[in-house]
């Protein structure tokens, strides 16, 4: 860069940080600051919710006052969230994930819509109200005075602790990963992720991975994980897609001989929404698992490493994964218990390894 250009830029650099935005004192950002004050029906509704927690009456008999309420008048829900420090995607998205095989015949397209369909409020309600109960019910031991405190405390603790809890739940992948490993006495790098998932990832051949096994130096395992519980947008679906790309080419370049297993953690209702991601990582993946069917990652470790997984599955998963038990058949050994000996949980697996 000429010194003529560089002093622009220096101009430049000055002129921006001189006249940088002061969100905090913009009106239009202000006017997100104050809610406006409770209504009537609002208030009431809290009211008569509290009484009934006091009443201790059952979550589904509260669930079922909150349907009347919100098939009257839906946007209550709204206030009902707020209080609970939830956001309209989260219950959506954790009653998708709660729902399990169910979800396909909920509607879930908007919160509210959540109280006029039978088959969903009995899902969405429960959990609606364990959140309320949370704030409302406050132990009747406490003074009064503090009773209103511990309802802020709860109320706005979801809130402040989202940030921490994304960056926290998106490594909580690699964390299961290595502390499964290292219970089963299986070597792997970064070895601190079982103590600290936050930890840097591990580089090899210029591509970062969560997890390699057995080392950084000669890997047979190569992990990338990846969860979702939440619609993540156009940007990560496109880093996910990516990622899981560059990963392939870079192992397909290696000699066959020497090329390591990839295998992609995937998990989460985010990528019902991401399916460019999900389709990169099943495609491009040798193998894939999740948290539920994480014992595979160490039926292929075993396998790799020349060790034997004694494994003890559902009878119903010992079909559904048929073709990949055969594949590694080798070094597994389907048992139906374990006696005396300590076996390690694995999703829906319990194992051991020698």
């Amino acid at each position: 860069m000429s010194m003529a250009n560089n002093d622009i830029f220096q101009d430049r650099l000055k002129e921006f940080f001189g006249n940088i935005w002061n969100h905090s004192e913009d009106e239009f950002q202000a006017s997100f600051d104050e809610r406006r004050k409770l209504n009537a029906d609002e208030l009431a509704v809290l009211e008569n919710l509290t009484k009934l927690f006091q009443h201790e009456k059952t979550d589904s008999e509260i669930a079922k006052y909150l349907q009347t309420v919100l098939i009257k008048d839906a946007k209550l829900i709204e206030v009902l969230l707020q209080v609970s420090g939830l956001t309209r995607n989260k219950i959506l998205q954790d009653v998708k994930a709660s729902s399990g095989k169910l979800r396909k015949s909920l509607r879930l397209s908007s919160h509210l819509s959540l109280a006029s369909h039978q088959p969903t409020w009995l899902v969405a309600g429960l959990y609606l109200v364990k959140k309320l109960k949370r704030v409302l019910n406050q132990p009747a031991a406490l003074k009064p005075e503090y009773k209103i405190f511990e309802a802020l405390n709860q109320a706005t603790w979801p809130g402040y602790i989202r940030q921490e809890r994304a960056k926290r739940s998106g490594h909580e992948a690699e964390y299961r990963i290595a502390t499964l490993l290292s219970n089963c006495g299986i070597p792997f790098e970064p070895e601190e992720k079982a103590d600290n998932p936050l930890c840097r990832d591990i580089i090899w051949n210029g591509v970062s991975f969560d997890i390699v096994i057995p080392n950084g130096t000669n890997p047979l395992i190569c992990v990338k994980s990846t969860v979702h519980t939440a619609n993540i947008g156009q940007y990560g679906e496109s880093k996910d897609h990516l990622e899981i790309d560059e990963a392939r080419r870079m192992i397909d370049s290696i000699s066959e001989a020497s090329r390591p297993t990839l295998v992609g953690f995937i998990d989460g209702v985010g990528f019902e929404s991401n399916r460019a991601g999900l389709e990169g990582v099943l495609r491009k993946s040798d193998e894939f698992c999740q948290f539920k069917t994480i014992w595979k990652l160490v039926v292929i470790a075993a396998f790799r490493l020349k060790l034997t997984c004694y494994l003890m599955l559902p009878e119903s998963a010992k079909v559904h994964h048929k073709t990949f038990l055969e594949r590694y058949i080798p070094a597994i050994r389907l048992v139906g218990s374990f006696g005396d000996v300590q076996a390690i949980e694995a999703g829906e697996a319990m194992l051991t390894v020698s």
